[in-house]
């Protein structure tokens, strides 16, 4: 036990400082290392420790990178971070530091003239190709004599009303298949999918032969035939949109949305077959008044505890390095390893991954920190937690994300401010009440501006101004599809995704509770403004 106290308290450290270099040296290369690193460089440190914490990286990202150039006297990196925001090109005299300047959006700035001129210092040809193709007409002609990659890239990587104003062209069959060699086309076509005011260019992609396309390249494809109402096209795209899916609910969102369309419960029943708990499977289990079988919600326990603790992230790190060195046949039997009271969300998160994802957890650990909720709280708490953290009370994300409900530190810094007693460092968020505590701070204050579990979900994940943006654009208004259309054309695809599961985890614990939700009438009332948020009760009041 004094050697598990050891451990962690290496990790609880002021958030203003105390981390030492030696306590950074002795932790094993990870995120959770990483995230040292970019606290140590918040506290008042001389340049070469700084060098010597950046050397022990696993990965640097932009706020490391700033954060470090802060402390080090290497001049090199202040310079690199010097080049990479400098905008005049053309005075840039070293090549290393025109390469760390040089982007599209600066280019699309310049006259034809200077692109010339850039051009003739530029060694690399694929940028020499670009220089040239945004001095080309904006017509397909001007573009077939060059590659797909200089191409896609010309259209991807520039603005949102450049692409409007100058790229809505028209493209012949012969062209738009010549871009389909390219892996670019992708996302080529996600970005034109998704504007509505690039029509010429949807049209002219709507013809792509769907074998030539990813799962969700035809997916986008299907959808605007939707919307033209020419149902046989989009059929034809969602059936390979299912055949080219990797991941099941993507499976199960093309069977949704051939149901949608047609009206054929052959699909729903095509639903009923998938071992995903997700919103189109919850759709057609209540449709067809079928019930899921492939879950749980509790796992055997010891009374006593394990030395091993969650809270430390450094101990999870351990956990899940030997759960992926594991063969899958022996899972079940590394699952009896964690009965343990403090282990139970990480005996769940293995018997998910020994039953390929087929079988889902929603066990309930943290009950004693929800005590004052009402059911309706504690399920949407419970199922942004498991979305978040797999109930995993260390987890970190790439972004420094916290805990089990990923607060991220600036969040957290902003309710600390209004504590009596404010946090002292940021391993509090690792500790199970301090971050239930704080994220039913921010919950609290969104439940004034939203109603729904989908849109929570949505603001928790994006931000409430991403979602009111997103709201107020005319998205979840009555209409043919409704809602569906809203929340499948949610550009921010994270969000997008965030919130399909989180209203379906929310659906699950409600279930549990034992207060059975309709996920059908959930999505009925997403276009009922006074069921939901304030923002748009607000704008129909006016």
């Amino acid at each position: 036990m004094l050697k598990f106290f050891f451990i962690f308290s290496l990790f609880l450290v002021s958030v203003h400082g105390d981390i030492t270099l030696q306590e950074i040296q002795s932790k094993p290369t990870s995120r959770a290392k990483d995230f040292m690193v970019w606290q140590y460089f918040k506290q008042d440190i001389t340049p070469a420790q700084a060098d010597e914490a950046f050397s022990q990286l696993s990965k640097v990202n932009n706020k490391l990178l700033l954060a470090y150039a802060n402390k080090t006297d290497k001049p090199e990196i202040n310079e690199t971070l010097s080049c990479m925001k400098r905008n005049d090109l053309l005075s840039i005299e070293k090549p290393e530091c025109l390469a760390l300047a040089m982007s599209p959006y600066k280019t699309l700035a310049m006259t034809q003239k200077q692109r010339e001129e850039l051009s003739q210092k530029i060694d690399s040809q694929n940028i020499k190709d670009l220089l040239r193709i945004q001095n080309e007409p904006y017509e397909q002609k001007a573009y077939e004599s060059y590659d797909a990659e200089t191409i896609l890239t010309m259209f991807t990587s520039t603005t949102v009303s450049h692409r409007r104003e100058n790229l809505n062209i028209d493209l012949d069959e012969q062209f738009v298949n010549k871009l389909t060699t390219h892996p670019k086309v992708f996302s080529f076509i996600k970005t034109v999918f998704n504007d509505d005011k690039l029509d010429k260019l949807q049209k002219s992609l709507s013809v792509i032969d769907a074998k030539m396309l990813n799962a969700e390249s035809n997916f986008w494809i299907a959808l605007h035939h939707i919307k033209s109402a020419n149902k046989k096209e989009a059929l034809k795209y969602l059936e390979f949109s299912v055949l080219n899916a990797t991941q099941m609910i993507d499976v199960d969102k093309g069977y949704f949305w051939m149901y949608l369309i047609s009206k054929d419960e052959k699909y729903l029943h095509e639903l009923l077959l998938s071992k995903d708990i997700n919103i189109y499977t919850l759709y057609a289990h209540e449709i067809l008044k079928k019930d899921f079988d492939n879950y749980f919600t509790s796992v055997e326990t010891l009374q006593d505890a394990t030395e091993q603790n969650l809270q430390d992230p450094f101990d999870w790190l351990e956990i899940l390095n030997k759960i992926n060195e594991t063969p899958k046949e022996e899972l079940i039997t590394l699952a009896s390893q964690y009965k343990f009271q403090n282990m139970s969300p990480v005996q769940a998160f293995i018997l998910e991954k020994a039953n390929d994802y087929k079988m889902h957890s929603f066990i309930m650990p943290y009950d004693e920190y929800l005590q004052n909720l009402s059911n309706d709280e504690k399920a949407l708490v419970y199922a942004i937690m498991k979305q978040e953290s797999h109930l995993i009370p260390s987890a970190i994300s790439h972004s420094y994300a916290l805990g089990l409900m990923q607060l991220m530190p600036f969040v957290a810094d902003a309710i600390s401010i209004k504590e009596k007693e404010p946090m002292q460092s940021y391993a509090e968020m690792f500790n199970p009440k301090n971050n239930i505590n704080y994220a039913l701070k921010h919950i609290n204050w969104m439940k004034k501006l939203l109603y729904h579990p989908l849109f929570m979900a949505y603001a928790y994940n994006g931000g409430m101004g991403f979602f009111k943006k997103f709201l107020l654009n005319g998205n979840f208004n009555e209409g043919l599809y409704e809602p569906f259309m809203s929340m499948e054309r949610m550009q921010n695809s994270e969000s997008r995704e965030y919130g399909k599961k989180v209203l379906a985890y929310y659906v699950m614990y409600k279930k549990i509770m034992g207060e059975n939700v309709s996920i059908v009438h959930l999505f009925e009332i997403l276009t009922q403004p006074k069921e939901t948020d304030s923002f748009r009760e607000q704008a129909q009041a006016l």
